[in-house]
């Protein structure tokens, strides 16, 4: 019994020793690497300035020691990228080259999955697939992967280049038959949420350079997504899947999404897609995808009955947007005061969006002769509507080029200075306009004589 515990003892102790010994030989190792690659890196990383021993070196470490330190991998890429791969161009080695600089990215991502902001696995795979786009783009497959695994990883926190090649890589994917035509578009509206996030971010952040980068990248999806994004290749590619699967709610608010995003809310596939989404699952984003197309119809009481419904949306947008059709219908109906009520109730959902003052004030511009007669009192609306208009710009600037120019055009309805005086008033008085609906406070103003 003492001998076998004594044999044991031995064996556990050669083997703690022999760990230990090589352990000291790749910490010796990676210094040497690492003196030969600082030196290779003044010297640009020219391959005719590369030491034997730093790669002798750097490959123990590599194989011995796997998970000794993480810039093992991050000089690995560098040396099988400046001493391999670019000046070699035998196109089979050049290929064999690519397959160890994949190892290196795969077996970094197994010892080292965490970084200093947690995990890192998506960052590795997303330069893995630029690498392999780079390197090899005929074996995009392999980059599509490792560029979908790091978007799938890391979501919003996606680098703005991942995106872009991956968008890339996608429809070079369905050009060779790989993928679904559809997957086009479903990914570019993925991948423009996780953009839209980061510009709204790197703004907030006041973060230019990363802001570029990203605005950039907003612009190479939309050219990218162009060819397969109007409203007849849509219909084309969603009317099968209708067809095949007519009752699938999945299915049928996917299709719902892409047609409103891309603006073919008028086309028959986009009512059939409603219609039956609202009949197997009725909800307020069901009776707004349909309302819409009643609207396009000029159906404007169908319209209203299902945009009253959708303006119970949880998706914000769509509720502030039923708002706002359900104002320019009143306004059409020339049900003024019920317009400017709906207005306001978009504005409340929206306070960024200031087409609700221009809607307001084209309700009261419309209305200016219900406010009373002559040349003074049926031209006192114009004030107010204007003032809406200056409002609508002061809150978004998006829309000054629209308010200038009905602010241009009102101004000349105002009422002639003369009349202004004629009936006891002066400029920059108060003026209340009590007379009938609008019930708003403006300043008494001249027309324009020019």
């Amino acid at each position: 019994m003492k001998i076998r515990r004594f044999l044991f003892l031995s064996l556990a102790f050669a083997f703690i020793g022999s760990n230990v010994a090589k352990a000291q030989d790749c910490e010796t190792d990676y210094s040497l690497y690492r003196e030969y690659i600082s030196h290779w890196k003044q010297a640009k990383y020219n391959p005719a300035n590369i030491n034997p021993q730093m790669i002798t070196s750097w490959r123990n470490v590599y194989n011995n020691c796997p998970d000794l330190r993480q810039n093992t991998y991050l000089d690995g890429v560098t040396i099988m990228t400046y001493a391999f791969i670019r000046p070699t161009k035998d196109a089979e080695l050049r290929d064999k080259y690519v397959d160890t600089l994949i190892m290196i990215y795969d077996k970094r991502a197994q010892y080292f999955p965490n970084g200093k902001n947690g995990s890192q696995v998506g960052n590795i795979m997303g330069r893995k697939g630029l690498d392999i786009l780079t390197w090899a783009p005929d074996r995009y497959e392999e980059a599509y992967t490792a560029l979908k695994q790091a978007i799938d990883l890391d979501g919003n926190n996606s680098n703005y280049a991942f995106v872009d090649s991956y968008f890339n890589v996608v429809i070079t994917m369905v050009k060779a038959g790989k993928l679904e035509e559809s997957t086009i578009l479903d990914e570019y509206s993925r991948l423009m949420e996780i953009v839209d996030f980061n510009i709204k971010r790197y703004t907030e952040e006041a973060n230019e350079k990363t802001l570029n980068n990203f605005n950039a990248t907003k612009g190479n999806l939309d050219v990218a997504v162009q060819p397969y994004a109007n409203c007849e290749d849509l219909v084309r590619i969603y009317q099968p899947k209708f067809e095949a699967n007519p009752n699938d709610v999945e299915l049928l608010t996917k299709i719902a999404e892409v047609l409103e995003k891309r603006k073919c809310d008028d086309t028959e596939l986009y009512l059939n897609v409603a219609v039956n989404l609202h009949k197997v699952n009725p909800s307020p984003e069901s009776a707004y995808l349909i309302g819409k197309k009643y609207l396009a119809d000029k159906d404007y009481s169908q319209a209203t009955s299902y945009l009253l419904q959708s303006t119970k949306c949880a998706n914000v947008e769509w509720a502030h947007q039923s708002y706002i059709y359900l104002a320019q219908i009143m306004n059409m109906n020339k049900n003024y005061e019920q317009g400017r009520e709906y207005a306001r109730k978009a504005y409340a959902l929206d306070k960024s969006n200031g087409r609700p003052f221009i809607i307001i004030g084209q309700l009261y511009a419309a209305s200016a002769k219900d406010c009373g007669t002559g040349n003074f009192y049926s031209k006192t609306a114009f004030w107010a509507a204007v003032d809406q208009f200056e409002k609508a710009k002061s809150i978004d600037p998006s829309l000054a080029s629209e308010a200038n120019e009905l602010i241009n055009a009102y101004v000349h309805y105002f009422p002639a200075i003369e009349d202004i005086f004629f009936n006891g008033f002066e400029e920059g008085q108060d003026f209340t306009l009590d007379n009938c609906w609008i019930k708003e406070t403006t300043k008494v103003r001249a027309a324009k004589t020019e």
